[in-house]
């Protein structure tokens, strides 16, 4: 599945949970758009990665990965 699909089948279901969403079928193109758009205009600046594996500990740098998607204003989980 191309990102692009993925996408739109993320919004589909998201749009079936909407409460009225049947009232707002002549917008749904548009916010449809909308949506794609957004995810296509989201970046990360990862933090630059550096070579810790002889000591076992990545801890930091994965730290710096969480912080820099959380500050674009996505959520980390796991």
């Amino acid at each position: 599945m191309q990102h692009t699909d993925k996408a739109i089948a993320e919004f589909e279901a998201w749009w079936q949970q909407q409460l009225g969403h049947s009232c707002f079928e002549d917008v749904k193109d548009q916010m449809r758009n909308v949506w794609l758009a957004s995810r296509r205009e989201l970046v990360v600046e990862l933090p630059e990665r550096f070579d810790k594996y002889d000591s076992g500990d990545w801890t930091y740098w994965a730290d710096g990965v969480d912080a820099a998607i959380e500050a674009a204003g996505v959520t980390v989980r796991g």
